[in-house]
């Protein structure tokens, strides 16, 4: 499902990938000036009465995704995958937190459900999308969020 809220190219959107589908929400707006994604996000999460968890500075869950020791998929003695919210900005993802970084008009935010990897003592990945390894526990069920 997409949900354009607008169809000015120049306007700032984010948008938000469903963690279990490839189903996607979008929102865009004409901005006057710059705004943090941290703030951008919290207010149109706050707008569009989507359930959500955090703060400007971070998002831990959105459509009730788990959070904490919930959010951790255990492989083996050594091994597992811990899950939360990531974000880039036009196809990049900043190492800041979401309100260290300004965007304006024409930028893009994506916010998806990412997977950190560690094995053997070893942390092996950040933010890998969870549409390449779903969260089984956590999709298996939800339908369409």
């Amino acid at each position: 499902i997409i949900c354009i809220m607008t169809n000015n190219a120049l306007a700032l959107t984010l948008t938000i990938k469903n963690p279990c589908s490839d189903q996607v929400l979008s929102w865009g707006i004409d901005s006057d000036s710059e705004t943090s994604v941290g703030s951008f996000t919290v207010k149109t999460l706050q707008n569009h009465q989507i359930s959500f968890e955090g703060s400007e500075a971070g998002i831990s869950s959105i459509f009730q995704t788990p959070i904490g020791s919930e959010a951790i998929d255990i492989v083996s003695d050594t091994e597992m995958y811990a899950y939360g919210w990531c974000y880039t900005v036009n196809g990049i993802g900043p190492e800041e937190y979401p309100d260290q970084v300004m965007v304006g008009n024409e930028d893009q935010i994506l916010w998806y459900f990412g997977s950190a990897h560690y094995k053997d003592g070893q942390w092996l990945t950040q933010c890998e999308p969870s549409s390449s390894r779903r969260f089984t526990a956590f999709c298996e069920d939800q339908r369409d969020i």
